[in-house]
């Protein structure tokens, strides 16, 4: 009877090693399988039986169950160090694609550009009689603007590009946790209650390990497994991506800037139209780059570009070139031309009380006449806190006022036109007309001998009668071509502080605008090489826990071949014993 128990025992032992064998080859088959995690096989003692004389011997051993060797928490530590890796290196990317974009320290930048640019109006100085240097520095003011223009154009096509990827992401999310989710009824079919409880549904189980690491690359991600069935809960922050077999759907909107000319990307789950709660990953990395990294400098180039033409125009337009106008049309026009030129809320720089002086110039006499032309804002009527009397409201000057006031100078004329546009132009042959001395703001406001033009990084650009004509650029300060006074003041902008720049010259605004960037893109360059460590130490802990270590799988194999071999020694020497028995 005990020969027959001992048979049977040692028949366990040899399939238990069969399989033991089959799950180390499965180990070293995939050695190389990205995401794979090792397997084990687990053997438990059978109970023991009582001889005739109450002495229990062993039941030899028998298979659980294969199982992957895993440590969970350490998965979700490596899938939170993937997710932070992820967002800083996607941060780093677009750092080192807009200090490409600026391309500073080169010959190319917009530094040289600004530099050549007032360099080119101190030509001005040196040659004031000659169109040819006004010329170069219109040329040189046209080329700046244009280099402006290109920055803000590649980064709002960069921009555009974020956000189809941003689009693309959330279709991708959205395909991992429908795999996910069927991987789940997979593996709780295999796995719920039944005899193969015991077992884990591997390949399955390997299968959703690899997406669960691919999501977590996109977004941030938690994830809670249900113990009667193996499937997973996944969370990012505070909403639920998959549970139980419901799944939340994500889509793309719209986010507008304030001036709505621009937009961000943003993934919402669908059935609530809240954005996901996303803090780590891809994800953040493409928010941050969109919305900070690019989105903050955009808005920075903006704010450099209408300084620099509200800062120039207010000197320029007080000056006078080597001739002066015959005919001038404002750039901006008004739909309301009755109304209060100071209720316009889109004009720059705004209007103050003050105004400006229009000269008269004869080229044959040389003589010049100046003709004040008076500003007023709109004021609401005052309370005097003694006798309670209100004043009376002040009307601002409207751009019909303006007409008016120069129609009354003698050789002028001045009329509003259909378009809402102001005309000025001479009534006697060879008078010439200029500005001077606006201490209002409303010549820059509304476009009258102005250098630059626009309000934007996009929109900045040079005033069309300058191209034209270059020998109206205003260097002078006195007079049409009286002297180069004008131009001082302008050429010094570049290294003199300018209230209007927050006292800073307009070469250590954009230099400080470029220093922010790159001493931002350093310390992310510092943040990624971190998280990059980070990750690559808790991968190595994974590895070394559930990655297949070839040296121990052969001499595990090695373990169980002897161990086989030993047991068909044993089946041997019973059946030797069960034979001689049977002889007998």
């Amino acid at each position: 009877m005990f020969l027959f128990d001992t048979l049977h025992m040692a028949n366990t032992a040899m399939s238990s090693s069969q399989l033991g064998m089959q799950v180390v080859g499965q180990n070293l088959t995939n050695a190389q399988t990205a995401g794979y995690v090792r397997e084990s096989l687990n053997l438990q003692t059978n109970s023991g039986k009582k001889t005739g004389n109450g002495i229990l011997v062993g039941g030899g051993v028998h298979v659980t169950g294969i199982t992957q060797v895993i440590d969970k928490f350490l998965e979700e530590r490596l899938r939170n160090s993937i997710s932070d890796s992820n967002a800083s290196a996607t941060q780093e990317k677009y750092y080192s694609e807009l200090e490409a974009l600026l391309n500073e320290l080169s010959e190319y930048d917009l530094s040289t550009s600004i530099e050549s640019f007032f360099n080119s109006i101190d030509n001005i100085q040196n040659h004031p009689e000659n169109v040819t240097y006004r010329q170069m520095a219109t040329e040189q003011g046209l080329k700046l603007t244009k280099d402006i223009n290109r920055i803000a154009a590649e980064i709002t096509n960069i921009q555009t590009e974020i956000n189809s990827t941003i689009t693309n992401t959330a279709n991708d999310i959205n395909k991992l946790l429908t795999e996910i989710n069927e991987l789940n009824k997979g593996i709780a079919l295999y796995e719920a209650g039944g005899t193969n409880n015991t077992s884990d549904a591997i390949g399955l189980r390997d299968q959703r390990l690899v997406a669960l690491t691919k999501l977590s690359e996109y977004v941030n991600i938690k994830t809670v497994e249900n113990p009667s069935n193996g499937s997973v809960a996944i969370y990012c922050g505070s909403d639920i991506l998959l549970m139980d077999g419901v799944q939340s759907e994500l889509m793309v909107r719209k986010q507008y800037t304030e001036n709505n000319n621009t937009f961000y990307a943003e993934i919402c789950v669908k059935n609530t139209m809240t954005p996901l709660d996303v803090r780590s990953g891809y994800v953040v990395g493409l928010y941050q780059a969109n919305n900070e990294i690019l989105g903050n400098f955009s808005n920075e180039l903006d704010k450099f570009a209408l300084g620099l033409v509200d800062e120039f125009n207010k000197i320029y337009t007080s000056g006078q070139g080597l001739t002066g106008y015959t005919n001038l049309t404002s750039l901006a026009a008004f739909d309301q031309p009755a109304q209060a030129i100071s209720s316009y809320p889109n004009l720059n720089p705004p209007i103050t009380n003050g105004g400006f002086y229009l000269q008269l110039y004869d080229p044959k006499t040389a003589v010049t006449t100046e003709h004040y032309i008076p500003i007023e804002v709109d004021q609401a009527p005052k309370v005097d806190p003694f006798s309670l009397k209100k004043s009376p409201a002040i009307i601002g000057t409207s751009i019909n006022d303006i007409a008016n006031a120069i129609n009354e100078i003698n050789g002028i004329n001045a009329s509003v036109n259909a378009f809402g546009e102001l005309e000025i132009s001479s009534e006697t042959s060879g008078l010439e007309f200029a500005f001077a001395s606006d201490t209002s703001g409303v010549l820059s406001a509304i476009g009258i001998n102005t250098f630059f033009t626009g309000n934007s990084a996009n929109s900045i650009g040079i005033n069309n009668t300058i191209l034209n004509d270059p020998s109206k650029f205003a260097a002078s300060k006195n007079g049409v071509g009286y002297d180069v006074n004008n131009s001082v003041q302008l050429s010094a902008m570049s290294v003199k502080p300018v209230a209007g720049l927050g006292n800073r010259s307009v070469i250590d605004l954009y230099d400080g605008m470029v220093s922010e960037i790159m001493l931002s893109a350093s310390t992310m360059k510092s943040i990624n090489a971190t998280n990059s460590l980070y990750q690559a130490s808790i991968q190595a802990q994974r590895d070394s826990i559930s990655g297949v270590n070839i040296e121990e799988e052969t001499i595990l194999m090695m373990t169980y071949q002897r161990t086989f071999q030993a047991n068909s020694r044993l089946v041997a020497t019973i059946n030797e014993m069960l034979q001689t028995l049977i002889e007998l």
